[in-house]
């Protein structure tokens, strides 16, 4: 009952208000090729307006700019999604014995693809975040995350040895899948704010509808 009566509230309130842009796409988990999300990544900011060189910004330039850099967000959040399908399909890959290592380095040059493509859309992001965003702080934190995830991930390459140390390399995949985890986690959180700040004036003073509709996407999240 509880689930429904949210679902309805959902619905209603959706038929009232601006949409919110689409958060935690789903994944389309196809090997090796396409650990794909149903949307590729993009990077944002084009047709952006920035601010008059007197440092001033009118509310809908700032609006613009601010959802720019949340469209910025979710395409990074669509890129970790594919990082997460990519290093499960790894672990899976070296489950086997003997280990496929064709199979393998292309996964594991997958996933260093898409840790590359998650650092370029995060470099782009800081660019275009206005000046005294809260999302600087977070930004900088997810920039020191990724440079472990690269790191690690590099480290997944197969040696000239040719032979995959399974057991290092699992403890590796564990970590990284706690890492992509956690960096899902603070976009999220960059995201929800970006949202808040972007919205119209009309609908940042939360109505009941809206604190309703807001509580049911927390409790989706869990």
């Amino acid at each position: 009952m509880h689930f429904q009566a949210s679902i309805i509230t959902a619905a209603a309130f959706a038929s009232t208000a601006l949409a919110m842009p689409a958060l935690f796409p789903a994944v389309n988990n196809k090997v090796p090729k396409a650990f794909l999300s149903t949307r590729e990544p993009q990077m944002p900011g084009g047709g952006v307006t920035t601010p008059a060189a007197n440092g001033t910004t009118t509310a809908a330039a700032c609006s613009k700019e601010v959802m720019a850099l949340a469209e910025g967000i979710q395409s990074n959040i669509d890129d970790q999604n594919n990082e997460v399908a990519t290093v499960n399909a790894i672990g899976n890959v070296m489950s086997q014995s003997p280990v496929d290592t064709t199979l393998y380095a292309a996964t594991q040059a997958s996933l260093l693809g898409y840790v590359n493509k998650g650092i370029a859309i995060r470099q782009n992001n800081q660019k275009i975040t206005p000046v005294g965003n809260g999302a600087t702080a977070g930004l900088a934190m997810v920039a020191m995350a990724q440079m472990e995830e690269l790191n690690l991930t590099m480290s997944l390459a197969i040696p000239a040895s040719g032979q995959v140390d399974t057991a290092t390399g699992m403890k590796t995949v564990e970590t990284l899948k706690k890492d992509f985890a956690g960096g899902i986690d603070q976009n999220r959180r960059i995201w929800r704010r970006q949202w808040q700040v972007a919205r119209p004036p009309q609908l940042r003073k939360r109505s009941s509808a809206a604190s309703k509709i807001h509580s049911f996407l927390r409790w989706i999240d869990g």
